[in-house]
């Protein structure tokens, strides 16, 4: 994955933001089609071929975010500010929720091993000796790789003494875990909607900004803008992600518009609860594992790619699912906006009837400097009792869903914690069915260390776990990560 302090993220955020700001100011049709030329001047030295090639980025980075599929809405001849009307007077359609830009994509070599000048054609040669397939050659002393009988197992890469040997990827074939994204006749980055889970790993990979995410939100700034009643319901990891406490991201989440802020950790309590039943059920059947139910790009890659897990799946629904049906109790008539890391909770939320739209935690950060909020210099919303569920804001880590099911349960349960999903993990979880884990339940997260590190945050992981820990609410309920037994 790329680091998230990047060039792209950055020229992201402010198309996003500029976009934004035009719109609150009521001036969004009037400038959106020189947006691309005032944030690309002319006398900008490019990163890519020309200043024009960058203009267009721009353009279908605009386009991304007024929630158009740029595969298929794509027309050169159609102004911006006929996208901008359209956006704001039909219905969003949400999925797929990934795009592809054809000109952004640097069309990659293939996958590939190369042998450097630091090899020293050395007396033990384990690569030689290691490759299954015979790939390598020594030509004047040196190793090289034989291209047409290379599988790219990387076994010479692992054993070179002198670190000779490196791995050029596909950065967006490479992460994606499932097959999903491959180039087309032409060399360009496609996608498989068909078979993808929605995990958003290859747009955090693509170092070109060729593959996007559609953004609801500008739908969303319509709305707040248009005095709706509105209700957030922010995900557990969003502490961490911003300047300033849990209680003053709510305060600044309000001053959005927002009629009232809801912790989704408060319906995480309710899956935890049925988890904590299921699992202990299925324990006195001996009825073998279970797996969690809470990561949504978990659940798209098991009915698309191991239905076999199908039946192992907890019945229990997301804490999304869980607190919208709070939400919807306590305001009937408010539009309910999920907050969070995830792009495959935007699949999920088409399938709940009580949700309108889902943001990330990017967009979120964008919606706040263009309304001209700071989070650190805001007065704190006054946080309700969260005795009941405090300890399921660590849902936003890897391990904190067991560990919040294991403090549920009257008996011991062995958990197996499944932090990251690749294309081995698939692998290996297709064995299941006739090698099933030694574990009762089994906890799985596709974004390694968790929520934390969804394709929607801000923050690099590490960073965001330690301010999380800096607070009370991130102490509240902690234990060790590695600690498997049950509190």
């Amino acid at each position: 994955m790329l680091e998230r302090n990047n060039q792209y993220a950055l020229m992201k955020r402010k198309i996003d933001t500029e976009v934004l700001k035009a719109f609150f100011a009521g001036t969004l049709e009037k400038r959106v089609d020189s947006l691309p030329i005032d944030i690309i001047p002319r006398d900008r030295d490019p990163n890519r071929c020309c200043v024009y090639k960058e203009r267009a980025m721009v353009r279908y980075r605009i386009m991304a975010l007024l929630g158009f599929d740029i595969e298929k809405d794509d027309d050169e001849y159609k102004p911006l500010a006929d996208y901008v009307s359209e956006a704001l007077h039909a219905e969003p359609k949400p999925l797929p929720t990934l795009t592809t830009i054809a000109v952004g994509c640097s069309g990659c070599p293939d996958e590939q091993y190369r042998i450097t000048d630091s090899c020293r054609g050395c007396f033990a040669r384990p690569c030689l000796a290691n490759c299954p397939k015979d790939a390598i050659a020594f030509i004047n002393g040196r190793a090289h790789i034989v291209e047409e009988r290379c599988i790219k197992c990387g076994k010479c890469l692992e054993v070179c003494p002198f670190h000779a040997v490196i791995h050029v990827p596909v950065p967006c074939e490479a992460s994606c875990p499932v097959g999903a994204v491959h180039k087309n006749a032409d060399g360009f980055v496609e996608i498989d909607h068909d078979t993808c889970i929605d995990c958003g790993h290859c747009a955090q990979s693509c170092p070109f900004g060729a593959i996007v995410e559609r953004s609801s939100l500008l739908h969303l700034a319509n709305l707040l803008k248009e005095g709706r009643e509105a209700v957030a319901m922010i995900a557990p990891a969003i502490e961490g992600q911003f300047p300033g406490s849990l209680a003053q991201i709510m305060a600044g989440i309000k001053a959005l518009g927002f009629a009232d802020v809801v912790e989704v950790a408060e319906g995480a309590h309710v899956t935890a609860e049925h988890e904590a039943e299921e699992v202990a059920a299925r324990i006195a059947a001996e009825q073998g594992f279970m797996t969690t139910s809470c990561c949504p790009a978990y659940m798209n890659l098991v009915d698309k790619h191991v239905p076999a897990l199908s039946g192992r799946r907890s019945g229990a629904l997301s804490p999304m699912a869980y607190t919208a049906e709070m939400c919807r109790k306590r305001n009937p008539d408010a539009a309910l906006v999920f907050i969070g890391p995830c792009l495959a909770k935007k699949v999920e939320a088409v399938r709940i009837e009580e949700i309108e739209t889902v943001i990330t935690f990017s967009e979120l950060a964008v919606l706040l400097v263009a309304r001209g909020i700071d989070i650190k210099e805001i007065s704190p919303h006054e946080l309700p009792d969260a005795a009941l569920y405090a300890d399921c804001r660590e849902f936003a880590v890897s391990q904190g869903v067991a560990h919040a099911v294991q403090r549920r349960t009257n008996r011991p349960v062995q958990v197996m914690n499944i932090d990251g999903v690749d294309k081995k993990t698939v692998r290996l979880m297709r064995t299941w069915e006739k090698r099933p884990p030694e574990a009762d339940l089994v906890e799985v997260m596709c974004c390694e260390g968790g929520c934390l590190s969804g394709p929607g945050v801000l923050v690099n992981p590490k960073i965001a776990m330690r301010l999380r820990q800096g607070t009370e609410v991130g102490k509240v309920g902690a234990r060790p990560i590695g600690d498997k037994k049950r509190a």
